[in-house]
């Protein structure tokens, strides 16, 4: 279990990173064009993604009161990108140190916003963050293409198993 779940939290990391990448050319106006989804901009998009990493780290860190407050980031746009991407870090990170099949197995309990108690297993919570991220970077790849961006680099699982070293 462990070697898959770090698999995809390498992937995770690989697959933001490549999307990082396209972003970090778009000006603040594509940033933050309204477009129709989830969320009003390609920006706000990529700060919940960055949210919800970041929350899901702090409940796998057992944070009796996480907080939950990147959507109203007021820095750049590489700055939360390069935190968007140290939050992915930090969760190959926690499944790596994980020192046995066991700890991947172990359940806690967190509230969500709405007060509402919950109880996952460290690794569903490890592979929800992974497709979480997969699915609003979908979405962010739509919106680049009716933006007009027509590079974009493949960000499917298969491809980073295909083509990334992982030695």
């Amino acid at each position: 279990m462990k070697q898959l779940l770090l698999s995809y939290t390498q992937f995770n990391i690989w697959a933001n990173q490549q999307m990082i990448d396209v972003l970090l050319k778009l000006s603040d106006e594509q940033l933050d064009t309204t477009i129709i989804g989830s969320f009003e901009s390609i920006r706000k998009t990529v700060y919940h993604i960055w949210s919800a990493e970041n929350i899901w780290n702090q409940r796998l860190a057992l944070a009796e009161n996480p907080i939950f407050g990147k959507m109203n980031f007021e820095g750049t746009f590489k700055e939360a990108s390069e935190l968007w991407l140290q939050e992915s870090v930090q969760l190959n990170a926690f499944a790596l140190k994980q020192n046995s099949e066991d700890a991947f197995l172990h359940e806690f309990i967190y509230i969500d916003f709405k007060k509402n108690h919950h109880k996952n297993t460290v690794w569903q919570t490890i592979q929800h963050v992974c497709n979480h991220s997969t699915f609003h970077r979908g979405q962010i790849v739509n919106y680049l293409r009716f933006a007009g961006i027509i590079k974009i680099p493949p960000t499917d699982y298969i491809h980073w198993c295909s083509t990334v070293d992982k030695k």
